[in-house]
């Protein structure tokens, strides 16, 4: 793939937003295939909370690290006094998805329950963000 002279990554909420959904709906799509790797869906999933997180933080004028650390978007997040609530506070737990599980060699096995709690964490997160971002 060519990048074109100039061009910056999205940097709008709107397009991080955009992303999110993509992300979301890529592990939609592979939850319960026998041909996607449940890390896979997993990776999908963190990421859509990663841009979600982003977004709001885009949104909000608030400057952010390149992280994929979930945990620590959201206290950036909490330290400009924007919450999440209670039944998504623990995106956190996402966030050995985003590196760990990209390759062979993953350390442990992730079941169908963490890949269904994955998929419905992000789509809560992200619901969270956009619900945010359309009502300010």
């Amino acid at each position: 793939m060519k990048r074109h002279k100039g061009r910056q990554p999205p940097a709008s909420p709107d397009e991080w937003l955009n992303h999110a959904r993509s992300d979301l709906n890529l592990a939609r799509i592979g939850k319960g295939r026998d041909d996607i790797l449940p890390e896979q869906v997993c990776f999908h999933a963190q990421q859509a909370v990663e841009k979600a997180l982003k977004a709001v933080l885009l949104f909000n004028k608030i400057d952010f690290p390149l992280t994929h650390d979930l945990q620590e978007l959201a206290d950036i997040l909490e330290a400009s006094n924007i919450f999440l609530p209670p039944h998504i506070d623990e995106v956190g737990i996402l966030t050995p998805y985003a590196v760990e599980t990209r390759y062979p060699g993953f350390w442990g096995e992730i079941t169908e329950k963490e890949v269904d709690e994955a998929v419905v964490l992000a789509g809560k997160v992200l619901q969270w963000a956009s619900d945010h971002i359309t009502h300010k």
